[in-house]
């Protein structure tokens, strides 16, 4: 499907504006028993991106930098998503089903080469190291996701959004961060 650059803005200030929820969905899958380990991983992967250690776009550069932490939790979604459609919490499970549809925007906003990047990427965060932990390591342990959920508790209530004012210079410069830190 083709989408115009307003397009492309609106539902990216949508996922701004919606962010803070889809972080706290995520968030409840870690508490999900039924929750297969390999999706609980995947999700403190996504979490930690937010924590700003793993940011491609620093989030002081906004909109854009929120636009990339939002593009990373719909990517998320969409990997996950033969996980996520055997959920038993039909609220988290729709929830993050919606988020999953956002793939195709990502897809068709980005072009192949980056999107092929930007997907390695997200699938790479659950090995990454933030505040010394892995997400193996907070999964695995009780008082380290305890920990964990607190840090992203006290990172979301700082979260502001932003308005994305000037679409063709936002969409551009989003466009150019990524695909000079995902291919060069």
């Amino acid at each position: 499907m083709e989408y115009s650059p307003e397009q492309f803005a609106n539902y990216f200030q949508e996922w701004i504006d919606n962010y803070s929820d889809d972080i706290k969905v995520i968030t409840e899958l870690l508490s999900l028993e039924q929750a297969p380990q390999d999706l609980k991983l995947m999700a403190v992967g996504v979490l930690n991106y937010g924590l700003k250690q793993l940011d491609l776009i620093p989030d002081f550069y906004k909109p854009v930098g929120l636009i990339d932490d939002a593009i990373i939790l719909h990517l998320f979604a969409h990997i996950g998503i033969d996980y996520i459609i055997e959920l038993k919490d039909n609220r988290l499970k729709k929830h993050l089903i919606n988020m999953a549809e956002g793939n195709e925007i990502v897809k068709a906003f980005v072009g192949k080469e980056i999107y092929r990047s930007l997907m390695n990427y997200v699938k790479t965060l659950p090995e990454e190291k933030v505040r010394q932990r892995t997400a193996k390591m907070v999964v695995q342990d009780e008082e380290l996701l305890k920990e964990f959920i607190k840090d992203i508790e006290v990172e979301l209530r700082g979260y502001q959004g932003a308005k994305i004012e000037d679409k063709k210079t936002v969409l551009k410069d989003l466009r150019s961060f990524l695909k000079l830190k995902l291919v060069g």
